[in-house]
């Protein structure tokens, strides 16, 4: 059985090139999700990336 790091173990592997790849990925997708993020995680930081320091 290969190890849990090992290249090539997971067949999840072979897609994580297309995880994530959008430059707007952080961003809010739905009206009251950047609502969601500000109650959860306060406010944005300059990038607009909700990081949840100081909440």
């Amino acid at each position: 059985m290969p190890e849990p790091n090992e290249a090539g173990s997971s067949p999840e592997l072979a897609h994580m090139d297309e995880v994530d790849v959008h430059p707007d990925v952080h961003r809010a997708t739905e009206p009251d999700e950047e609502q969601v993020l500000r109650e959860l995680y306060g406010a944005p930081d300059a990038d607009g990336i909700f990081r949840g320091e100081g909440a």
